[in-house]
Order: structure tokens, then sequence, then C-alpha cells
């Protein structure tokens, strides 16, 4: 029965179609959430410092959430197209939200746990984990969705 299982989350589990061939988590530029907290902070050309630097704070935690989960799960091999996804979704004209990059990444993590709780249970039918892991990877929060839907 573990062998059967072991084999099940190997082959679910392994990214159909890996988006990225290789992917490196992005430093963190200090430029792109000054823009962003600017931007965002500024009205009427006056700066409102302290919510400025609470938005900073907000970037600065939120980098360091991403890397830490990417850094828990880089031996998985979901985690890299999981990152790109995140950080294309969070990234608008060359700038990077670093804290809602963070809890994207989040997101798709704790949706990737629940679908291997839901697999391991056997409360979710192998057939339709993989028609919506083949729509929605690596959106895994779509590919839950998707499977009580």
């Amino acid at each position: 029965m573990k062998v059967i299982y072991f084999i099940f989350l190997l082959i679910f589990l392994y990214p159909i179609n890996s988006i990225s061939e290789e992917f490196k988590f992005p430093n963190f530029d200090f430029n792109q959430p000054d823009f962003l907290c600017k931007e965002k902070w500024t009205k009427r050309g006056e700066l409102d410092d302290r919510m400025y630097k609470f938005c900073m704070n907000q970037h600065d935690e939120g980098y360091t959430e991403a890397l830490v989960i990417y850094n828990e799960y880089k031996s998985k091999e979901w985690i890299d197209d999981v990152a790109e996804f995140s950080l294309e979704k969070w990234t608008k004209r060359g700038n990077t939200d670093y804290n809602m990059f963070a809890f994207q990444l989040n997101k798709e993590k704790e949706a990737f746990l629940d679908l291997q709780y839901e697999l391991k249970q056997n409360s979710l039918s192998q057939d339709i984990a993989n028609k919506c892991k083949k729509k929605w990877y690596p959106q895994f929060s779509m590919i839950v969705y998707c499977t009580k839907n």
C-alpha cells in the first residue's frame, strides 16, 4: 500500500509541464518597494513618512517570508514553478510587491499541503486531481478549488 501511495504521489506531484527550466529566487531590490511605497504614500507631493516606513517594512518582511518558504521547499519539484508564477503575478512595470509575492507563495504552498493531505486520506479522486492539475498547475489553490467543484 505504501509503495502504491508513493508512486501515486510521485506521478501526481511531479509537474506536468514545468514553467521554468531554472528559476533563480530574486535578490531583494530596495528600489522596487521604494518606488511602490513612495507612489502609494505620496499625496499632493508630500510623502507620509510613517506610512512609507510601514510599507517598506511590509515589503522587507514579505521578502523574508517568501525566502523562508522557498528555502523550506526548495527540494520539491513544484516550488520553482510556484515561485515564478507568484513573482510574475505580483511584478508590475518591473516592480515586485514583495509582500504580495510572499502572500501568493504561502497561499500556493498551503494549497499544495491541503492537496497532499486529501490525496493521502483517499478523500480525493486521482482522476479529478489530475484533471485539475493539468488545467491549473502551478496554481495549487486553483487545483484545490477545482477538485471541490
